[in-house]
């Protein structure tokens, strides 16, 4: 469970071979925003300058065709937050706002030595996860309200930071994800739940709770990643962090999951959209 947040959030690095965690290196250090500040800016992937033009060019084709392929393959309708040339290929970041809310990315590939755009796929289960996160928020819509005025409260209480919306939108392909918080699944956990949508996207939320608790009775597989920021380029006391988690345990009224608590320092590394720096963890929680 540790590292959701690099762990889940790399996969959107990886997508068609545009990112390899073997070229981390010290080039992705040299633009850093600080995360209030950060709404996607220098977000780009390996090769990207070299189908800039071409992108830009085929931009609306290239973003028809990841609805399309979103519409037919999984009968979702989402829209399109971003454009991001890579190498042969674009990522197109969507959103789906109704039935469910998630955010994923899909990749539309570029004919070689052809000036026209291919076809459209998404990374094994990246999909499949945002939907099923998606569904979970729907199914439990009023303790996922109270978990989002809950998180609200304790960076406050805190003086602690989170992710900003147009980041969020920009650079995320981690599923149902809000300021503070994200919803980290493997589809396959839930069949059951996964096959009803596709088979009724208008699924009742009723059938959708029963769904959840025969794929997964106790909500061991289900993992919520709390993620907060510093203010400073510096991390607080492991007491702190330590208190949150706490704090999380003893509250109420929440979604039931296993709770990853993370605070990291406040510098975002632009070209990948992820955090700069240590974290500092606290033991996971189940709820």
């Amino acid at each position: 469970m540790r590292k959701l947040w690099i762990s889940l959030l790399t996969t959107v690095l990886l997508l068609g071979g545009c990112f390899s965690t073997n070229e981390k290196t010290e080039e992705e250090k040299e633009g850093t925003t600080p995360v209030q500040d950060y709404v996607g800016q220098g977000f780009s992937f390996v090769d990207g300058d070299k189908s800039a033009e071409r992108v830009k060019k085929y931009e609306e084709e290239i973003k028809q065709e990841a609805i399309n392929y979103m519409k037919t393959t999984y009968k979702t309708d989402v829209k399109v937050n971003n454009v991001v040339p890579a190498r042969n290929a674009a990522v197109v970041m969507v959103e789906c706002e109704e039935p469910i809310q998630f955010h994923t990315s899909v990749i539309v590939s570029l004919v070689l030595n052809k000036d026209d755009v291919g076809s459209a796929r998404s990374e094994e289960g990246e999909v499949e996860k945002a939907i099923v996160g998606g569904l979970y928020a729907k199914a439990y819509k009023e303790e996922f309200e109270h978990l989002d005025a809950f998180a609200e409260k304790l960076a406050k209480e805190n003086d602690l930071l989170g992710m900003r919306e147009e980041a969020i939108d920009k650079t995320a392909s981690v599923g149902y994800a809000e300021k503070y918080y994200f919803i980290a699944i493997a589809a396959s956990y839930y069949p059951n739940v996964y096959n009803a949508y596709i088979e009724n996207p208008a699924i009742p939320v009723d059938e959708l709770r029963n769904l959840f608790l025969k794929d997964d009775p106790s909500n061991e597989k289900m993992a919520i990643a709390m993620n907060f920021f510093s203010k400073e380029e510096s991390l607080p006391k492991k007491e702190l962090v330590d208190n949150l988690a706490s704090e999380i345990l003893q509250e109420s009224r929440l979604p039931r999951g296993t709770y990853e608590t993370t605070v990291y320092k406040n510098l975002i590394v632009n070209r990948v959209g992820l955090p700069d720096g240590e974290s500092i963890d606290a033991k996971d929680i189940i709820k």
